[in-house]
């Protein structure tokens, strides 16, 4: 996030700063370099406004703008995903992601509930390209899910 916020400014931080605040974010100059420096954390509104302000969607500002598939990429503190392209098509809602000890989804129902707006031929296209799950790493120790586990 830190790096892809530099790489993409083109602005000063208090021109960006006063780009956020117009859109009902407030937000400082400060308050850029700190995330620029990874000092401070953002919430979701600054990421939504920030992406908005810089003419991007939120996941360029979230995920490596290049990469290949031996790169591991962390989505989470204790979350990966092996490789750059599976994370960049979790993101785009192409594919789930299946943590251990989840049940994988099917592809169409995770298409339909993560992209609404697509019609059913584009569903089809979609379903024949993409792969239907990816697997991830969950970097915890063994949970307890309760009853049953």
């Amino acid at each position: 996030m830190a790096e892809n916020l530099a790489r993409l400014r083109r602005e000063t931080t208090a021109e960006l700063a006063a780009a956020v605040t117009k859109l009902g974010v407030p937000m400082t100059a400060s308050t850029i370099t700190k995330i620029e420096t990874q000092k401070r954390r953002i919430t979701v509104d600054e990421l939504v406004a920030l992406a908005a302000a810089l003419g991007v969607s939120p996941v360029t500002l979230m995920l490596p703008p290049e990469g290949d598939q031996t790169e591991t990429v962390r989505l989470a503190e204790r979350l990966t995903v092996p490789g750059w392209r599976e994370a960049w098509r979790w993101m785009h809602g192409l594919t789930p992601l299946v943590a251990r000890k989840r049940v994988p989804v099917s592809g169409l129902s995770w298409l339909a509930t993560n992209r609404p707006y697509v019609t059913e031929e584009e569903l089809a296209k979609i379903m024949f390209a993409a792969p239907a799950t990816i697997a991830v790493e969950v970097l915890e120790e063994e949970v307890d899910d309760g009853p049953g586990s």
